[in-house]
């Protein structure tokens, strides 16, 4: 066994410390029977501890390592554990001296044993389920499993899968009791890393999920040597989620190799196995192994028709593990699996996805099908149903895309591939999806990601249900249509005098992020008919406007142009940090529209008891106990949103790719020379590679050049803000010792430099939102520790967007609760000023009306759409 620094365990080594494990369980109690969890990380040592537990015939109730504290409660309570085996909780002993005759560990009395492993199922879709299997069902089916995939006692096997599942387990029980080498592959190990070891070693057997070949895909591209060093890889398997078409074809045209597909359950094992003689679908079930495929009344199907795979099997579970520890056994050997697929004449298997079916105006249909379906014509894409009163059900399609090309390109690739009513209502594109810590999709994750970017239904507005002529979808028309053609004259005045605009917009910001606000500001007006006719907010009698210190003419298009298609008049206040720019801008923009915007010149309490008092609407940006002070002096009936500020965490797993992660880090913090409310004011780096981080962002940082704001070439420019500038000054002079690069300021140019300071975890670090070039770099010592702190209540109630690189799904999921996450993508690649933007924290952003408060992702006019009822009927049917 080669642990994932490379060391080398031999046999002999692996048996003594399995002996010297056991020795110390039984001291704490381990007998024949006692359920013990194991809770840690693939690791040489959790190899260990499980031959030992195994030896000691004990029940083992495996845990993914990722398991919240109080997840593993809940499975210590309900199977009744002896004791937990975890990462911080190591049982193995020292090895004793070892000795030619040392015997191997028995596995006979665990053969026997009726709950020999319990583990956990349907995690994603449900309440898991404790899921109990014999010694016996799971010896013979891996004896069927090496003699179908011809392991040999000289194989060298890396499984890229997490050890505390079915598909991983399987690999290193086939590793020990046929022989061979296995390579570890830990949590934070590089799968660059891991193939070297395995190369250096006559790597023979790959396993993983389909998004590791993806990567794998990616690290080809990179090192196109790589492909000739792997030729002594006689078997790439896949499993543990749906193989597409495209990912199939692409590897084989790469390599040469088919991937080896297989499909198993954690009731059953392993149900059908590919092979390099047969490499098409997942093969043929293995012997003593038989699946069907049922209608949905139970009645079997022909070969090629798509209905539910039914397995049957004497090696099925012994049983379900009851809420008090017990095991309530299953009846018979037919395991219903809720997956759908089919049979090709020759028995083969072809699972598709979850079964899940779904009704969509009258039509049955499976989202995994579809998925499926759409990979076919070159769309790699996740399907959600998202329940609608009015359709049965509306479907998101999150397309895995790295170039992220817009959603119009893949709709065009979709009109074909699918039947009408099976069309997307909406398109999400993502670098990549995020997956959990077996390496599928996230579909929890996911389905957060195409709730919150689908826009509400009419049925769900909240306001009463339009009736008379006119109502229904067809019967909305935008309240003020005349003025559509207004947005697109200024869009082509802007677009024509690009120059005059970026002449006021430099005198804030340097000229690349002037040139990327208006090229936001176009597309903002480019989708706002669309995002009305689709949102349909009624009209607004007077909208007041609180102008943002920084993003002047995207600003004008998000509160003003967009808002005046429904906004009879509009009133606003420019920041007084940007008072001169705004007013040029407005007077330039005016003539060209023409549309009833008012700038008013008052102060921020004089605009509150003039306009503000008067308005239906009322946007505010800027800083919370502001806002709090304008909000509490509001009517009931009026409505409230503030757009203010978060932390924006920016989190690095311990397999990300660090120049990816620096390239991107640095772009969102130095937009705007740091200036702008997306910058995450804080990096989270695991504590293993945070010197590496910094020093690639050293490096990165030394690379960029300082000019004038006018200047095309420079990266970041003077720090217009005179606020900003004295508070960073201060910041950098209380926590000097911290500075790990930069940290100087010239007053008279205004630049500062880019300063990376470096903190330690249990560190109070002061997370206030600063307008300039400053990365917090924090070491984390444990995700899970990382998941606690970005779970609290600071973090929490600051909640906006967060930023994920590398696979940590956990994590990920954690922040999606509340923040409005990028996995290795930036807020600034996802921010849609036509769609809602923002996180759950009541300090980022939220809506006030009827006297009560609600942090959510925010637009303008869903707003009025869902909160405004008296306004939405004005806009539906006659008036």
């Amino acid at each position: 066994m080669i642990s994932p620094e490379g060391h080398i365990w031999e046999t002999d080594e692996i048996v003594a410390r399995v002996f010297g494990a056991a020795e110390l369980l039984a001291h704490r109690g381990v007998e024949p029977g006692s359920r013990v969890m194991m809770s840690g990380a693939n690791s040489p040592e959790w190899v260990v501890d499980l031959l030992a537990l195994i030896h000691l015939d004990a029940s083992v109730v495996l845990t993914d390592h990722r398991a919240t504290s109080s997840r593993r409660a809940q499975i210590r309570a309900q199977a009744r554990t002896l004791l937990e085996i975890g990462a911080e909780t190591d049982s193995t002993a020292p090895p004793p001296p070892t000795s030619a005759t040392a015997p191997v560990p028995d596995i006979a009395a665990w053969a026997r044993r009726q709950d020999a492993a319990i583990s956990w199922s349907s995690g994603t879709t449900g309440t898991p389920k404790g899921i109990v299997r014999s010694g016996r069902s799971i010896l013979d089916n891996l004896a069927l499993s090496a003699e179908r995939m011809a392991y040999r006692p000289d194989d060298v096997f890396l499984p890229v899968l997490p050890y505390s599942h079915q598909y991983g387990l399987s690999l290193v029980l086939c590793w020990w009791l046929g022989g061979g080498t296995l390579v570890v592959y830990g949590p934070a190990t590089r799968l660059d890393h891991a193939l070297a070891v395995g190369m250096d070693h006559g790597l023979s057997v790959v396993d993983a999920a389909p998004s590791t070949y993806y990567s794998l895909l990616n690290l080809f591209d990179r090192r196109p040597a790589l492909t000739d060093a792997l030729e002594t890889v006689r078997a790439w398997c896949v499993g543990g989620a749906p193989l597409g078409r495209n990912l199939a074809a692409r590897f084989h045209a790469r390599t040469g190799r088919h991937l080896l597909d297989g499909y198993g359950a954690t009731e059953v094992g392993n149900i059908a196995l590919a092979t390099p003689a047969d490499p098409v679908g997942c093969g043929t079930p293995l012997p003593g192994v038989t699946v069907e495929v049922h209608d949905e009344h139970g009645r079997p199907l022909s070969p090629g028709r798509l209905g539910e795979l039914v397995v049957r099997s004497d090696g099925l579970m012994t049983g379900r593990l009851g809420d008090d520890g017990e095991i309530i056994p299953v009846l018979d050997s037919v395991y219903r699996t809720g997956d759908i697929g089919l049979l090709d004449d020759a028995g083969r298997v072809f699972p598709v996805g979850r079964k899940h079916a779904v009704h969509r105006d009258g039509h049955t249909l499976y989202p995994d099908h579809l998925a499926r379906r759409a990979a076919e014509a070159g769309v790699e894409t996740q399907v959600l149903a998202v329940p609608d009163d009015r359709l049965g059900h509306r479907l998101v399609f999150v397309v895995a895309d790295p170039d992220t090309r817009e959603p119009a390109h893949w709709k065009r690739l979709l009109r074909t591939a699918l039947a009408r009513y099976e069309q997307p209502d909406h398109i999400v594109v993502l670098p990549s999806w995020p997956l959990t810590g077996t390496g599928k999709p996230d579909l929890a994750v996911l389905r957060n990601i195409a709730v919150t970017s689908l826009p509400a239904s009419r049925d769900e507005t909240g306001g009463p249900a339009a009736s008379g002529p006119g109502a229904g979808a067809a019967g909305y028309r935008i309240p003020f249509p005349d003025r559509v053609d207004a947005l697109r004259a200024v869009r082509r005045y802007v677009a024509d005098h690009e120059e005059a605009v970026v002449d006021i917009l430099t005198e804030v910001s340097p000229r690349r992020t002037a040139v990327a606000e208006i090229r936001s500001f176009l597309a903002t007006l480019d989708g706002a008919e669309e995002e009305i006719r689709r949102v349909r907010p009624g009209r607004v009698p007077l909208a007041a406007v609180f102008m943002p210190s920084n993003i002047p003419l995207y600003s004008y298009a998000l509160y003003m142009l967009v808002a005046s298609l429904y906004s009879d008049r509009i009133a606003f206040r420019p920041s007084s940090e940007t008072k001169s720019q705004m007013q040029r801008l407005h007077a330039l923009l005016a003539p060209a529209h023409g549309l009833p915007i008012e700038l008013f010149e008052l102060s921020q309490r004089k605009f509150v008891t003039g306009p503000v008092r008067e308005a239906d609407l009322i946007v505010f940006t800027g800083n919370y106990a502001n806002a709090e002070t304008v909000r509490e002096g509001l009517a009931e009936d009026q409505l409230f949103l503030f757009f203010g500020n978060g932390i924006n965490p920016f989190v690095v797993a311990p397999d990300a790719d660090l120049a990816l992660a620096v390239h991107d880090v640095t772009r969102i913090r130095l937009y705007n020379s740091g200036q702008d409310c997306f910058g995450p004011d804080v990096v989270f780096t695991p504590r293993g590679r945070t010197e590496e981080f910094v020093g690639l962002l050293s490096a990165e940082l030394d690379a960029l050049r300082f000019g004038d704001n006018r200047d095309p070439a420079a990266d970041y420019g003077p720090i217009h803000y005179d606020s900003a500038l004295v508070n960073c000054s201060d910041y950098l002079v209380r926590h000097a010792r911290r500075i790990r690069h930069g940290g100087r300021i010239d007053l008279p140019s205004r630049r500062v430099e880019p300063t990376v300071l470096l903190w330690d975890f249990d560190d109070k670090i002061p997370l206030d939102e600063m307008f300039a070039p400053v990365f917090n770099v924090v070491s984390y010592p444990s995700a899970r520790r990382l998941r606690e702190r970005l779970s609290s209540p600071f973090f929490s109630e600051r909640a906006l967007g967060a930023m994920v690189y590398g696979n940590d799904p956990d994590t990920v999921r954690v922040l999606s609760e509340r923040h409005q996450t990028c996995v290795d993508h930036t807020l600034l690649d996802v921010e849609d000023g036509n769609r809602p933007f923002g996180g759950f924290g009541m300090r980022a952003n939220y809506l006030s009306f009827g006297g009560k408060r609600h942090a959510e992702p925010l637009l303008m006019s869903q707003a009025v759409a869902r909160n405004l009822p008296t306004a939405a009927l004005d806009a539906v049917g006659e008036r």
